[in-house]
Formats: C-alpha cells, structure tokens, sequence
C-alpha cells in the first residue's frame, strides 16, 4: 500500500481581473455565512421562547417539592443513619458534609431576622453587637479637663495638627505668574511653614 501523500497545488491568483472574482467570491459567501447565522439564531431564539415557559414550570415545581423533601428530612433525621444518607427507589437522599451555612427562610431578609430576634424575649445572645472605639467622641473631647486624660490612660491620644502654609499660587503671584484663585485675595504667608498645635 503506497502511503505518499499526493500533494494538491495550491490554487493561485495571477491577475486583477483573477483576483476581482476572487473577492467577489468570498463576499458573497461571508453574506451567505451572515445570513445562515441570522436564520440558525432566530430558530435558537424561537426554541428558547417555546421551552422557557415549560422548564421554568417544571423549575417552579421541582423547587416546591425539594422544600418538602428538606423538611422531611430534617424532621426524620434518624431514618438516614450514620452516613447520613437514605436509598430510596427512585433516588439517593442525604446531607452533605461540610461547613454548615446559615440561610434565612423564603421571603426573609437578615434586616427582618434581626427585627424578629431582637424583639423575642430570650434571644438576645442571638443578635451581636458590635463594641469599638469612639474616635470622633474622643478627638471632640480631647481639650476637656480629664477627657483628654481618660482617653490617655486608655490608650489612646488626639494626633492632629493644623498646619498653615503657602500656596503654589501664591509663589507665583509673588513672581508675576499668577493672581488670586477665581478672585480670591491670596496672603503672602512667610517663606516657612507655620504649624499651629490644635488646641
């Protein structure tokens, strides 16, 4: 059996007019690709359109009775044993094992949860809050006799600094360069910063 590949030469343009009905070829078939894919995408979309309503049905009602199946389950936890899983005819049931999730229940936000939780009596420890540092209630308060001190001795103390200083304006007003900012009298400030300490 003679396994050598025949070898086809390839077909090749020699002339304008050669190359003209070669371009005319490949528009007319990119219009012909262009027009099959406009026809293959409107039957897609007219399949989608008769399947959506009946997938979505079947969705609707596969997800109502998997919300039966988990509240079986969960109220007859002993029928599944230690592996935590239960054969039955038509399939296998179970839990799987992992990083158990908090979810809230259908139609609940957690904004409606923790109005619920916080307004049954004995549910407190249910609802967190959350404790942190008054910053702004110590920075407003650091002048003030023994604030300033409570504040220190808990570790904490006011930082800031007010600092005054020369803008690049008005460098180059001083220079001839530039005038006040829209209308806005500039100060000649000295030629070094000064730093007020907050009181």
């Amino acid at each position: 059996m003679n396994k050598k590949r025949i070898k086809i030469p390839a077909a090749q343009v020699r002339t304008r007019a050669e190359m003209e009905t070669l371009a005319g070829e490949i528009a007319e078939m990119k219009n012909r690709q262009r027009a099959h894919s406009a026809e293959m995408d409107a039957g897609l979309n007219e399949i989608r359109k008769r399947y959506a309503a009946i997938l979505g049905g079947l969705d609707e009602q596969i997800a109502a009775r998997m919300e039966l199946a988990r509240e079986w389950a969960e109220a007859n936890l002993a029928e599944f044993g230690a592996a935590k899983s239960l054969e039955l005819t038509h399939a296998v049931i179970g839990y799987r094992t992992g990083q158990p999730q908090l979810k809230t229940l259908t139609g609940w936000t957690w904004e409606r949860v923790l109005e619920k939780l916080a307004s049954l009596p004995g549910a407190g420890e249910l609802v967190r809050t959350k404790v942190e540092v008054n910053k702004q209630q110590i920075l407003a308060e650091r002048g003030e006799s023994g604030r300033g001190a409570a504040a220190r001795n808990g570790g904490a103390r006011g930082a800031g600094r007010d600092v005054f200083r020369r803008s690049k304006t008005e460098r180059r007003r001083r220079a001839g360069t530039a005038g006040g900012v829209n209308g806005a009298e500039v100060w000649p400030w000295p030629s070094r910063c000064v730093r007020v300490r907050a009181a």
